[in-house]
């Protein structure tokens, strides 16, 4: 017969004691626990006060915020802010460089070109349409009929007839008092081409955002073409730029044998808030 371990019988007693305190109630072992935990904890305390000690070498205690400290949390939170507003400047003068530079890659070689860049500081009602305020005018070159263009050749509108010195009033292209623009639309698939088979057309903004004019039905204009201006009584900075796009070509009720185009404005003046204005040459300081 096998000799019992003489260690197995104290492990038996420990693990039925353990059995015996599992099933007695919380409230009646919870006292005992307690002793028994604190007990255990006696040989532990010195490594674990040797634990924090080397943890505090390691990573002194910061003592509490003084009036200096404040003041660099303070200075630095002020030049942090000046930086993030400097970056901003940075990008709006960014924008507006290449807004230029497509504009004067739009304009034909040999053109003096005079730009003027403006914000729009209000909206000015109107029963045919929008209209902006801006905060230039007279004496910075402004003349009444410039053109107003986004994005280096999107056109937003002319100049209203009245200029006064330091303000002036761009009438978007879908408001009626623009009068009717002669254009030409530019077939989607010929954008780039360098003769493409371009459609006369003349347009008139219909005072609720939008230009319609006539076209021949069996034309080569779709939905998506882009229209650009060719007018002669507007400024010759204004040729050839971004009016807007074909949005829908349907057949006029009073005239069936004709088409009606419905064209986008290029620019929706609701989300303007700068443009650069193309000014008339020979004119301003």
């Amino acid at each position: 017969m096998a000799r019992t371990p003489p260690f197995a019988q104290p492990i038996m007693l420990v693990i039925a004691l353990f059995v015996v305190l599992g099933v007695l109630p919380t409230r009646w072992i919870a006292p005992l626990g307690s002793d028994l935990s604190s007990i255990l904890w006696v040989p532990l305390t010195p490594i674990a006060h040797g634990g924090t000690a080397i943890r505090l070498w390691l990573r002194p205690r910061v003592d509490a915020e003084n009036e200096a400290d404040r003041a660099l949390a303070t200075d630095r939170d002020y030049f942090r802010g000046l930086w993030h507003a400097e970056q901003i400047r940075v990008a709006e003068l960014q924008r507006k460089l290449r807004a230029y530079e497509v504009v004067i890659g739009e304009s034909p070689r040999g053109t003096v070109l005079r730009l003027a860049s403006a914000s729009v500081v209000g909206r000015v009602p109107s029963q045919g349409g929008d209209a902006l305020r801006l905060n230039i005018g007279s004496q910075q070159g402004v003349m009444a009929g410039d053109v107003a263009l986004v994005d280096g050749d999107g056109v937003v509108g002319r100049i209203a007839p009245e200029v006064g010195a330091i303000t002036c009033t761009v009438i978007a292209a879908g408001n009626r008092a623009i009068g009717r623009i002669d254009a030409f639309v530019v077939p989607a698939d010929q954008e780039r081409s360098s003769r493409p088979q371009v459609i006369s057309i003349q347009v008139v903004p219909d005072g609720q955002g939008y230009l319609r004019g006539d076209v021949e039905l069996d034309s080569a204009a779709r939905p998506g073409d882009l229209v650009r201006i060719k007018d002669s009584t507007w400024p010759i900075g204004a040729q050839g730029m971004r009016l807007g796009v074909v949005t829908e070509i349907r057949r006029k009720e009073s005239q069936p044998l004709r088409g009606e185009v419905l064209i986008r404005p290029a620019v929706d003046p609701a989300g303007v808030g700068e443009v650069v204005i193309k000014l008339t040459p020979g004119q301003g300081s």
